[in-house]
């Protein structure tokens, strides 16, 4: 297969490529890194785990040595106890190998003058406190350990010769630095052991220069009987677990602490070589999809140039032209689409004939208003006449009737007018709730008898707007109607019309709500179509809710529409509330 960078020139290619790169890179990385992490948190459990064990173990062994220390001071002690007159004994020259093994030096001291060297030399021997004095009396060791800055700390044994003669002395014995603190032999390679006590005063560790106070968590360690830790040392990292040796019951010293470190470079030693590999998979996983990747493309980059080239012809108006392509995949159903959407868009030129058609009948209709206006002109003008002439009676409440009838055809007749263009109203101060009530007033016999509830629920303050009260009052009275309609159907239960007006941070509220049919939730974003109508013939056009939206338009508010099917339907409307200050009329 010959290289060639012609089939990159795509944008679509290129992707695609860039798609198959990433499909292989993503699930090695993926992998490689969900094992690199698995192996390194078993390594790790399993370092813990033997840190745990170890610090339990050398805990056992210290304590071990300590009573083997003990039992051997007590056999020295009836030893000496055994003598005839009280006349010490002494192993200076030839001390058994078992106190060589374990004590550097013994001394018999019997009061605070005399002091008698069993062997070796001890200096600076502790000064046993009252308290320790009667825990000797009890039978029971006293066991002294002195930190030393520069070296192994110093560690003493006190046994009293007879406890139940105190008058004969004790013994003070120096423990030998090898034998107590040698258990350390024994711990595995990479382990580093450390034993102090809870003022944080080492007094044994494998680990030279390093402070516990300024790198462990030592409130951490003296809070807990046992637990784990990490922390950084020079250029090492190490992981570490403790445990508490409690000794003051049979020794009087409080307790030592141990504690077992692994650095984190021998815990992960094991996955050392895992970069190694993971990048010479990578290297040939890249490889291997550069070349799929490679074929893929140029059998996508043919069906693509097909396409385009077919867009360019039917975007210079040749509407027959058609894409051919026999791949055997989805590019030939895209080919059938194509194909079809030019199809389509030549079958649109006969709705632009119907649009043009409806835009004459438009024009016809603005001209029909137009002469319907004329006699309704006259009508008015006859009316107001007759108004002149009746000054009271019944008749005049009739006439005043039909004048107001003629009134709002003539205001409905501008507002049809006005759907298509903005016209002129005068926007005065007003308020919503006499807008409501004036509808409510002519449509409250209607409601009556379909027996429908109106709840109206006005803000005590009445909210003011800057409007045009008869287009206010088209747009209720439509909003009302089609609840109205709604609830036409309804025979279980009350017909219920809520009607709900307050203002909030500057804007005024209504809420026109009913308990109808509701409005499915396809159509809902159409209601506001010109033209658009569920309802019958005879009973509506579909140029209701248009018109409200664009009176809604001209008063820069907003309407929003909440609506179930068999629950109802609830249409908020939000109107900028006025100035306070503003009280004069304004072109909209």
């Amino acid at each position: 297969m010959r290289l060639t960078f012609k089939a990159f020139q795509t944008r679509v290619a290129r992707r695609i490529f860039l798609l198959f790169i990433l499909s292989a890179i993503i699930p090695v990385s993926a992998l490689a890194l969900v094992s690199y992490l698995h192996v390194k948190g078993q390594l790790l459990d399993q370092a813990q785990m033997q840190l745990k064990q170890e610090s339990k173990s050398i805990s056992v062994s210290l304590y071990e040595r300590l009573w083997l220390i003990n039992a051997e001071l007590s056999m020295l002690a009836s030893a000496v106890n055994s003598e005839q007159k009280g006349s010490p004994i002494s192993f200076a020259e030839d001390p058994p190998e078992g106190l060589k093994e374990k004590f550097t030096s013994v001394s018999l001291v019997q009061d605070s003058e005399r002091a008698t060297s069993l062997f070796g030399a001890i200096h600076e021997p502790p000064l046993v406190t009252a308290p320790e004095k009667l825990h000797l009396q009890e039978g029971k060791a006293l066991l002294y350990i002195f930190p030393n800055p520069d070296s192994i700390a110093r560690v003493f044994m006190v046994l009293l010769i007879d406890k139940d003669r105190p008058e004969q002395g004790i013994i003070v014995a120096e423990i030998r630095d090898a034998y107590l603190w040698g258990i350390a032999e024994g711990l595995p390679p990479g382990i580093e052991l450390c034993i102090l006590n809870r003022q944080a005063q080492v007094f044994y560790s494998s680990i030279t220069r390093f402070c516990a106070k300024s790198v462990w968590p030592l409130k951490q360690i003296t809070a807990r009987h046992s637990g784990s830790f990490k922390w950084d040392h020079g250029d090492s990292t190490y992981f570490s677990y403790y445990r508490t040796l409690f000794l003051a019951p049979n020794f009087y010293y409080p307790e030592l602490i141990i504690v077992g470190s692994k650095s984190e470079d021998l815990i992960f030693a094991a996955i050392s070589t895992f970069t190694k590999a993971y990048l010479v998979i990578a290297t040939l996983s890249l490889g291997m999809v550069f070349f799929l990747g490679y074929g893929l493309v140029r059998k996508n980059t043919e069906p693509i140039e097909i396409l385009r080239d077919a867009t360019q012809k039917i975007a210079g108006g040749d509407f027959s032209h058609k894409a051919e392509i026999r791949s055997g995949d989805e590019f030939e159903g895209l080919a059938a689409s194509f194909n079809d959407m030019s199809e389509r868009i030549q079958e649109s030129h006969s709705l632009l004939v119907k649009a043009a058609k409806l835009s004459t009948m438009g024009q016809m209709a603005a001209g029909t208003m137009h002469e319907i206006k004329q006699p309704l002109t006259a009508i008015s003008g006859l009316l107001q006449l007759l108004l002149l002439e009746e000054q009271a009676g019944e008749t005049r409440k009739r006439l005043e009737s039909a004048m107001a009838a003629v009134d709002r055809l003539n205001g409905i007749l501008t507002r049809f007018k006005s759907f298509s263009s903005m016209s002129g109203e005068v926007m005065v101060n007003v308020s919503l709730n006499e807008v409501l009530d004036q509808v409510l007033k002519l449509l409250e016999h209607q409601f009556a008898m379909r027996q429908i509830q109106l709840r109206i629920q006005p803000e005590d303050r009445p909210p003011r707007i800057a409007g045009d009260p008869q287009a206010l009052q088209q747009v209720f009275s439509n909003l009302l109607m089609n609840a109205y309609d709604a609830l036409e159907g309804k025979t279980d239960g009350e017909r219920i019309i809520q009607i709900k007006t307050h203002t909030e941070e500057g804007k005024v509220v209504v809420e026109v709500e009913d308990n109808g049919c509701g409005i499915p939730k396809e159509i809902q974003h159409t209601i506001f179509d010109p033209f658009f109508t569920t309802k019958d013939p005879e009973k509506g056009t579909g140029l209701g809710m248009a018109i409200i939206l664009s009176i809604l338009h001209r008063h820069q508010a907003s309407i929003d529409l909440e609506s179930e099917v068999g629950v109802g339907t609830k249409f908020t409307l939000v109107f900028p509330e006025l100035d306070p200050g503003s009280n004069h009329a304004s072109r909209s």
